[in-house]
């Protein structure tokens, strides 16, 4: 029996009404559509196209719930990047605060006229592109200059690249600096070299003045023509790089020998820069001290530390052969063995307490020595013999022994010239306390 056409008429005006609210999200409407697909109550058209909304609805619904679910984990992991970006935001903090420190801890410092003259002159040098060569006896820091001067110029946001030329063997060295290309050897890859590495930035080749004859020829052909070329490679490569370089040797002089190419000294030597021994700026040993002092405590989570009267008086007296370098290890040392908070004499090395040797050559003059003519010598302050500890006369020969050793780097020769004795008669003495087996 057909179905008379006023039911179907309010059925489907009761379904498009279901449709709308669903549309406009009123979801309550969703009863009404269900309700309309009951076989039998309702014309068969109307009960089809009321299954036919109610399916898609079902499917809007599912879908919608996977949204949510999506957007439940969009939203936990943006909270979980927030707190990862807090937690880098902090190390990224506490890294910086640690380069500072350790940046602090190579700042130049002094109060010497020497070092503000030289101070001034590496200020000058560092805006320009020119090659420095920078001199002084090992330890005075030189390598603590080329940092400065790179970060004090226009490349300070560029590389700072450090390669030690005789720390490298002469079979690698020009692998290291100038890179090598993939297949010279079996199973070599290639690699760029550090002055690819510098580009843009600066290089600082320490200890130019021991580089083998092969190698000083390319670096003039680096400086000459602005290129490297790789081991096994064909093709120069241009690299725009500042280039720094430091020697304690005397390079006139191995020039005169033939040690060290004339031409790549003349290249090296546009802009010089001498670092003066420390005996030769002893208003500086107050203030290094005091700064090595307080990066020491800083380091090792140590109470602050202090140098009394008569222990500045032993640094300024000691003719540091060692420099800069060797201060640093002696102050660090006695901040470490203090029984207190202030460091005595008897807290130093034997060997700051003993007499300056005559023989030892580069040593200053120490307060024995007579005034000038028409000039009074400032008094320094005296060394009160009751504080002093003296050690056995063997065990300050060992412990000046051993001083001079550390002091050359372990080179014996360099140790006999600071000792003012032969090399022979250091390697007896080596031998008679057992410091060599």
């Amino acid at each position: 029996m057909p179905t008379p056409p006023q039911l179907t008429e309010a059925a489907l005006r009761q379904l498009a009404s279901a449709c709308a609210q669903i549309a406009n999200g009123d979801f309550s409407g969703a009863k009404n559509l269900f309700s309309l697909t009951e076989q039998g109550k309702y014309p068969r058209e109307v009960t089809e196209l009321a299954e036919s909304f109610g399916l898609m609805l079902v499917k809007v619904e599912a879908r919608e719930f996977e949204l949510s679910k999506t957007v439940a984990g969009l939203d936990a992991a943006c909270k979980k990047l927030a707190r990862g970006q807090n937690t880098l935001s902090r190390e990224n903090r506490k890294l910086r605060a640690v380069l500072e420190r350790q940046a602090g801890q190579e700042r130049f410092v002094g109060r010497s006229r020497a070092f503000q003259s030289l101070l001034r002159q590496a200020d000058l040098a560092a805006g320009v592109d020119s090659t420095v060569l920078i001199t002084g006896e090992t330890g005075t820091g030189k390598g603590i200059l080329a940092r400065h001067m790179h970060y004090a110029g226009p490349r300070a946001k560029e590389p700072f690249v450090v390669i030690n030329c005789a720390a490298i063997p002469s079979s690698l060295l020009e692998s290291e600096l100038f890179g090598i290309e993939k297949g010279v050897a079996s199973g070599v890859d290639a690699r760029i070299g550090r002055f690819e590495q510098a580009s843009r930035g600066t290089i600082f080749l320490d200890e130019i003045g021991d580089l083998p004859p092969e190698s000083q020829a390319k670096i003039l052909h680096v400086i000459e023509s602005g290129a490297v070329d790789r081991v096994g490679g064909r093709t120069p490569l241009p690299v725009d790089v500042r280039i720094l370089a430091a020697t304690h040797r005397d390079l006139e002089a191995a020039c005169a020998r033939g040690e060290f190419r004339s031409d790549l000294y003349y290249r090296l030597n546009v802009l010089r820069l001498h670092i003066p021994a420390l005996r030769e700026r002893v208003e500086d040993i107050a203030p290094l001290a005091s700064f090595f002092l307080e990066n020491c405590a800083l380091r090792n989570r140590l109470p602050d530390r202090a140098l009394s009267r008569e222990a500045l008086a032993v640094l300024e007296r000691y003719s540091w052969p060692g420099n800069i370098r060797e201060l640093a290890n002696e102050v660090e040392r006695a901040a470490l063995l203090t029984a207190t908070g202030t460091i005595e004499p008897r807290d130093l090395s034997a060997a700051l307490l003993l007499p300056a040797s005559p023989e030892a050559g580069r040593l200053q003059a120490g307060p024995e020595r007579p005034p000038s003519a028409g000039r009074m010598s400032p008094a320094r302050p005296a060394i009160s013999p009751p504080r002093l500890d003296l050690p056995p006369l063997g065990l300050a020969e060992s412990a000046l022994l051993s001083q001079a050793l550390e002091s050359a780097g372990g080179n014996k020769s360099q140790a006999a010239r600071i000792l003012g004795i032969s090399r022979e008669g250091l390697r007896k003495k080596l031998k008679r306390f057992h410091l060599i087996p």
